[in-house]
């Protein structure tokens, strides 16, 4: 809990002074990067900042009315990738994250996650982060 927020300070400090990169991926939820593109995470914004959802470094996102879908590499190995989806009916500003948002999966159990659930497929690559 201690860790949730914290992190949910730096968002909202971070806020304050601005993103290297702030995108809305559709709704409440927004691609952003505090410091440098590779802290690029997907958040839930609120109208003083943005709390996590899933961390760095996402380079791959999606969206439709049920779902987000992102595609990530942890941040101390580029050569792994792993891929979360996040439930938009469980989410919330107040709502902890480990109740909305599913994952980490590997490509296999992802593409199985995708056929029962007819998750949306990835619209928006940053290519540099891939």
């Amino acid at each position: 809990m201690r860790l949730r927020l914290v992190g949910i300070l730096v968002f909202l400090a971070a806020a304050a002074c601005g993103f290297v990169h702030d995108e809305t991926i559709d709704g409440s939820y927004r691609l952003v990067a505090i410091d440098v593109d590779e802290q690029m995470s997907v958040c839930y914004s609120l109208p003083d900042g943005c709390i996590g959802r899933i961390p760095e470094i996402v380079y791959a996102v999606g969206h439709d009315s049920q779902y987000i879908v992102a595609a990530r590499h942890p941040t101390s190995n580029r050569a792994t990738t792993e891929y979360y989806y996040l439930t938009r009916s469980l989410d919330g500003p107040s709502v902890d994250p480990s109740v909305s948002v599913h994952g980490p999966f590997d490509a296999t159990t992802f593409d199985t996650e995708r056929g029962k659930l007819h998750l949306p497929s990835f619209s928006r690559e940053i290519a540099k982060l891939k």
